[in-house]
């Protein structure tokens, strides 16, 4: 049914009026000679109304003439007419001809970089990579290479295990999925024991290759090697014949304990917004900047909300509207409560953890009092932790081998 409509405006039809004594007479010839007439509507026995489209009308001529009807033209509808009309105004359609040709244009480029999946590299430094490769909002999509693209990233950070480029519309979307960080080539192949970086008791070891030197429940130090690279080759006496090195490869996680603390003063300063919140609008496209709003003043924060304009889902233009919002605000000096200090207290706390979690630590318990001191809330104590440990020490070539004879 959209389709009709569209293709009626493409067209052009006319709304038209037919009188006179011989209508129904008029109306077979029309079908007998496919006329075809829509939304016939009947004012009295002698009028009717009816929608036709603009290259039937010019075919009524001969039938109006053999039954004497008059037609009047009520509306003219449709892209021909719309035409027809505006022939005069050269700059409007040099101006849509222009349009069209920017839209294709655009259509042809990159204009929106989309990376999902990252978490220990951001996005602004990703782009800042593809731009040192060529990569950048703008370009034109017959030179990107998505295959080249996604090995140039696994190469450049070794935490990215897996990365997916793909081009939809006018967007470069990336998708990228991280593990644990690769180890070089050269490294692989290097003779090394791994040793503890911190002190700590064992509570989980995994070895792959290597001699373990130390057991799960066994407290480390600092330095001590925890998998020796170093293999013993014995003969039937149990006597060392040779000695062969290999790159000690283990998972070792440790448990140890970790200071925490953290105060506060319990006087802190509140903005309570107050007044009428004024509203306004802003268009960019790269550099250049229109805002359409007054600057905030003193006492004012302005607060934006920013999106690109979106033909289609993926046909994004490099064009960027933002809403803004200007309040006035004034600060107040406030104390906390002893239960609002608490609270404030667990959520430091709680955003303390969680970046020790998004490193890999593990947090096993936690041991922390909070106390109000006078005009301050102390937050104090210890928190046991798991974390992964296991540095790379090389093996020295003077390392003897040991032979009986």
């Amino acid at each position: 049914m959209r389709m009709e409509k569209i293709l009626k405006l493409i067209y052009g039809y006319v709304v038209m009026m037919v009188g006179g004594e011989q209508l129904e007479r008029f109306l077979n010839l029309c079908r007998n000679r496919n006329i075809y007439m829509e939304k016939i509507h009947y004012l009295d026995t002698d009028r009717f109304t009816a929608q036709i489209q603009a290259k039937d009308f010019l075919r009524l001529r001969p039938v109006r003439s053999k039954t004497g009807v008059h037609i009047q033209i009520m509306q003219k509808r449709g892209l021909p007419f719309f035409f027809f009309r505006n022939k005069k105004r050269k700059a409007f359609f040099a101006g849509m001809l222009l349009g069209c040709v920017l839209i294709f244009f655009m259509t042809g480029r990159i204009w929106n970089i989309h990376i999902e999946g990252n978490v220990r590299n951001s996005t602004g430094e990703i782009l800042d990579f593809l731009e040192e490769q060529g990569v950048v909002h703008g370009m034109a999509k017959k030179k990107v290479n998505c295959s080249e693209i996604a090995a140039s990233v696994r190469r450049k950070y070794n935490e990215i295990t897996w990365v997916s480029a793909r081009i939809e519309g006018t967007r470069l979307l990336l998708e990228i999925q991280e593990g644990i960080s690769q180890k070089e080539t050269v490294s692989e192949t290097t003779p090394c024991d791994l040793t503890a970086d911190k002190d700590g008791v064992i509570t989980e070891m995994i070895v792959r290759a290597g001699i373990p030197v130390k057991k799960i429940g066994d407290i480390c130090k600092k330095g001590e090697i925890l998998v020796s690279g170093e293999l013993h080759i014995m003969n039937d006496s149990q006597e060392i014949v040779r000695n062969e090195y290999v790159h000690a490869d283990a998972d070792i996680f440790i448990s140890r304990q970790i200071s925490y603390y953290q105060e506060f003063p319990l006087k802190h300063q509140v903005e309570e917004t107050s007044g009428k919140v004024k509203k306004g609008i802003y268009f960019q496209l790269g550099s250049w900047y229109l805002g359409l709003y007054r600057n905030a003043k003193q006492n004012q924060k302005c607060i934006s909300e920013e999106d690109p304009i979106r033909i289609t889902e993926n046909f994004v233009l490099p064009v960027w509207i933002g809403k803004i919002k200007i309040m006035d605000y004034k600060t107040e000096e406030q104390i906390y409560t002893q239960e609002e200090a608490k609270q404030e207290a667990v959520q430091r706390l709680q955003i303390y953890e969680k970046k020790m979690l998004q490193n890999g630590v593990k947090i096993k318990e936690n041991h922390v009092t909070t106390k109000i001191n006078g005009q301050l809330c102390v937050t104090r104590g210890t928190i046991q932790i798991i974390e992964k440990t296991g540095k790379e020490s090389r093996i020295r070539e003077s390392t003897s081998e040991t032979a009986s004879k």
